[in-house]
């Protein structure tokens, strides 16, 4: 969705871009398998179920027209939140797939818990299985299988 991966890549590989290619290709893969590693051991610190912080504190004023759709003012702007849809005219619960302020009041009005409106890509679980596949070690170079038409290149 951005460039980021990317400019993180060419930040750090910046040096190793004169290097010959199998050895570019090794040190890239050891750094993805470093930080792979980070990654997995810093999600696996991690308790809470869902890993995101939208528990910030609104001013906010809330109506309820039905069990779903509330009216939140907050100043002087009105947005309509619908929570069955997990929908807010702001468009950030859509986007987000998270429950934006107006939201999270709407949920502080009903006293229901945020958790159940939010998308499963941000729980506990789906951040352990982002870094689950491991980023294999090579072998030495004379174990590895190699065809016989690449040697030959």
């Amino acid at each position: 969705m951005t460039s980021n991966i990317a400019e993180s890549l060419n930040a750090v590989t910046k040096d190793a871009r004169e290097l010959p290619i199998f050895d570019l290709i090794e040190y890239m893969r050891t750094l993805l398998e470093r930080w792979t590693k980070e990654k997995l051991s810093k999600a696996k610190g991690t308790f809470h179920t869902l890993v995101t912080n939208t528990t910030k504190n609104w001013k906010t004023t809330v109506r309820a027209s039905t069990d779903h759709i509330h009216t939140v003012l907050d100043g002087v702007k009105r947005y309509i939140v619908c929570l069955e849809n997990k929908k807010c005219s702001c468009g950030q619960f859509q986007l987000d797939e998270l429950p934006c302020a107006h939201a999270l009041a709407a949920l502080r009005h009903r006293n229901e818990i945020y958790e159940n409106y939010c998308s499963p890509y941000y729980t506990r679980k789906s951040l352990l299985l982002t870094y689950e596949m491991p980023v294999n070690p090579l072998p030495d170079e004379g174990k590895r299988d190699v065809p016989q038409h690449i040697l030959d290149e």
